[in-house]
């Protein structure tokens, strides 16, 4: 997923210790080569290549994902969706050439952009498109789920006290035996000053541009794009979300990054424990920051 992951864990055996982590790793590994649109032959890729109309049987995952979409889709106006990978191979191909996206090729590319153009059938795991062309991208959503998912296979293993950090969405279990408050988590939105939270059994996420981006121009556009546009956000901010899973954590950041604050009422409606936090201001300049 092109992050990297580690597994923290506590347990009186070591060969239980590293059965766990290998069993996590492997689901990591496993979500990966269904969600991925870095490979032609995942099973995402391969699900959407298939012809229009026709009904495509998917995995478990696949359809939990995509189902689990669909809800932030229709929670967030359109600014989740995870057809949204024409518009991501566009801006990976035209970062290449050191440009931006023209406005021909945001049109053209639109025409196979919307969640509306699949249908999915969460019941029977199968999905249809209703064009060819179609590109599906979690990434705004995989590695939450893929943190959660390995959180869980260490507690199939009897573990619970373990942090799973994919590359900055973490799923947290129970508190370590030397912390009874909580896993000490150091946040550092790269636009204000960091800040420390004691978490457990609940997942956190940060969202922004201060690692990866794209300047042109003198313009900063970050990795998120915005699914109605096709363009890059470009409003300096940095979103870190706390849930109850990193599934939810991961996906909030990134619809408070395309959004701001207008969406944060409806999160919190849908999802009550949410707490987000919203840093803005030029990334290293001093920042003002909204608190839950």
């Amino acid at each position: 997923m092109g992050s990297r992951c580690s597994i923290i864990l506590y347990t009186d055996s070591e060969p239980k210790a590293a059965a766990a982590a290998e069993h996590a790793f492997d689901t990591i590994a496993a979500i990966e080569d269904t969600l991925t649109d870095y490979r032609p032959n995942s099973e995402a890729m391969r699900t959407a290549a298939q012809p229009a109309g026709q009904w495509v049987a998917i995995s478990p995952v696949l359809t939990d994902v995509l189902d689990r979409s669909r809800v932030l889709y229709q929670l967030s106006g359109g600014a989740f969706d995870p057809t949204v990978g024409g518009f991501t191979h566009l801006w990976r191909a035209a970062k290449r050439e050191q440009r931006i996206p023209t406005e021909e090729e945001l049109k053209r590319t639109s025409a196979s952009v919307g969640f509306g153009l699949l249908e999915l059938d969460a019941a029977a795991q199968r999905v249809r498109f209703e064009k060819p062309g179609i590109i599906l991208d979690f990434g705004a959503i995989g590695k939450g789920y893929a943190a959660d998912k390995a959180l869980g296979a260490l507690r199939e293993h009897g573990i619970n006290t373990a942090l799973v950090d994919m590359g900055g969405d973490l799923a947290i279990g129970d508190p370590p035996p030397d912390q009874p408050s909580g896993w000490s988590i150091r946040v550092q939105p790269g636009n204000s000053a960091e800040w420390t939270a004691p978490l457990h059994n609940a997942a956190i996420a940060t969202s922004g541009d201060l690692e990866r981006h794209y300047e042109h121009n003198g313009v900063r556009y970050s990795h998120i794009l915005d699914p109605r546009t096709g363009m890059g956000v470009t409003a300096p901010r940095a979103v870190t979300v706390i849930a109850s899973d990193a599934t939810t954590a991961d996906a909030a950041a990134s619809i408070v990054s395309v959004l701001g604050e207008p969406v944060i009422p409806a999160l919190r409606a849908y999802f009550p424990d949410i707490i987000i936090r919203i840093a803005t201001g030029e990334p290293f300049e001093q920042a003002t920051s909204t608190n839950p």
